[in-house]
């Protein structure tokens, strides 16, 4: 995997996508441009009361873009990171400084096995661009995604991933709604999404589980993996914060948060 290395990123574009999400997307100005593995992330610096600070977001977007890049980034009561990112303004071109790229949670060769990816909020950020690369070069492996939020409009790229299920045959989506609309629009899964994969797969033996998202769906979902036969090195796992963001010492770049 390339190296990590410091550079200026300056936000290019700020879009709502849902209930306090928003896409944001930056770009490389001094003609550096990142080669980054689908699941990888950067570490942002920031200055809170004259302390530097780090906050760490996984790419959102396809690492072909080598100038620019994209998160998936859900706006905390509690979160100074994700405020200050989600107030910026294009206009201002606030440079922020950045290392990147980061982490090891990364696509294996699955041979024969099956791809299972579970997700829960922006911890869908990573899976959209390890997508891309299990298309391109794993095309006949059975893939599946499970993503898990709690209100339909929390569904981002939905449109865009049944798309995908549509064009590749090995791959299946399964988004879960734990709290549906009362009026009878949502005809998906409901519930919680640990249990649609344990209802989909009561074994796990030949499969490599993914998983991205807020602790509690982690810890349970690692659980239910390993007790349905995944062996424990076929179980890869990210962690996303959901009321409150890790501080962690500058040197010591961070997991994603929220």
């Amino acid at each position: 995997m390339p190296p990590p290395h410091r550079r200026d990123a300056i936000l290019l574009s700020n879009e709502i996508v849902g209930p306090a999400l928003h896409v944001l997307t930056f770009e490389w100005p001094d003609a550096d441009p990142v080669d980054f593995v689908p699941g990888q992330y950067v570490t942002f610096y920031l200055q809170r009361q004259g302390k530097q600070i780090t906050r760490s977001y996984s790419f959102f977007s396809s690492p072909t873009v080598r100038d620019r890049f994209s998160l998936l980034v859900k706006k905390l009561p509690l979160g100074f990171g994700s405020t200050l990112l989600c107030e910026l303004s294009p206009r201002a071109k606030t440079a922020l400084t950045t290392l990147a790229p980061l982490g090891k949670f990364v696509v294996q060769d699955p041979g024969s096995r099956a791809v299972v990816l579970v997700a829960t909020g922006t911890g869908l950020a990573p899976f959209v661009p390890m997508l891309e690369r299990l298309k391109g070069e794993h095309p006949q492996s059975d893939t599946w995604l499970f993503f898990g939020v709690r209100f339909v409009a929390e569904l981002v790229d939905f449109a865009e991933l049944r798309s995908l299920e549509r064009a590749w045959t090995s791959f299946h989506f399964v988004p879960v709604v734990s709290r549906p609309p009362g009026d009878g629009s949502w005809s998906g899964a409901t519930g919680h999404v640990q249990e649609q994969v344990r209802t989909q797969f009561p074994d796990l033996s030949q499969a490599d589980v993914y998983l991205c998202g807020v602790n509690e769906m982690v810890n349970e979902m690692r659980e239910i993996a390993l007790e349905t036969g995944c062996p424990k090195e076929r179980v890869f796992v990210e962690r996303y914060g959901e009321d409150a963001e890790p501080e962690v010492p500058p040197a010591s770049p961070i997991a994603p948060s929220s």
